[in-house]
């Protein structure tokens, strides 16, 4: 029934007011904070972009109902972030039972359903390649923080050494935050050629001035 289109509008628009967790724990220095929903548009065009130059085989339409479809969890178990140090097979029944209560009213329940399983077990292409965007959005935003200067190494709490990834990076004196977070989110995408010596030599060089990207 077309009301239950509006029932599940209001329920997963509730996105647009929680905030993308990352930021908040690293104390990103910027007046408005993104939000899972902004994060969700954010990877919906880098899958549009990378699609445009990757020429893969893929149906990219279904991989857009993905990312969008896969943050519904959220509304149940939070923004959960690496630094939450927190096993997320534990949390999966929990996830797919919440997303399953907010979909369920819906003719495509079964459709939207298929999808999120399908992006859980990241055993396609377009789930392979959502994940990625998904990744890769993040590591995006981050670095346009710090090459805003609104967050680096010095927001890192003690507290954040708990996660031995984090550490072994930070420990190393290699890297800064940028680079961690691409490292750290790095099988997700190098497939696609957006590996280590990419960010390096390519990706990374790519700076903002003036709110305008540079070319590379």
């Amino acid at each position: 029934m077309l009301k239950d289109a509006f029932k599940f509008y209001y329920k997963a628009t509730e996105l647009k007011d929680m905030l993308r967790q990352g930021a908040v724990q690293w104390e990103v220095d910027k007046k408005r904070l993104e939000s899972i929903a902004e994060h969700t548009y954010g990877c919906m065009i880098l899958a549009i972009a990378l699609q445009s130059e990757l020429k893969l085989d893929i149906d990219l339409g279904k991989t857009l109902e993905m990312v969008t479809i896969h943050e519904l969890e959220e509304l149940a178990i939070g923004d959960i972030t690496p630094l939450d140090n927190t096993d997320k097979k534990e949390l999966k029944t929990k996830a797919r039972n919440a997303v399953y209560s907010f979909v369920h009213d819906l003719d495509q329940c079964d459709k939207l359903m298929e999808l999120t399983d399908e992006y859980n077990l990241c055993n396609t292409q377009e789930a392979k390649f959502a994940k990625a965007v998904d990744k890769l959005e993040c590591v995006l935003e981050f670095k346009k923080y710090q090459d805003l200067g609104q967050v680096s190494l010095s927001h890192l709490k003690p507290e954040m050494l708990d996660n031995k990834y984090l550490k072994t990076y930070v420990d190393s004196g290699k890297y800064d935050l940028a680079d961690i977070f691409f490292l750290y989110h790095m099988p997700a995408f190098k497939d696609y050629g957006i590996d280590e010596e990419y960010w390096y030599t390519k990706l990374k060089p790519l700076g903002l001035d003036n709110n305008t990207t540079k070319e590379f």
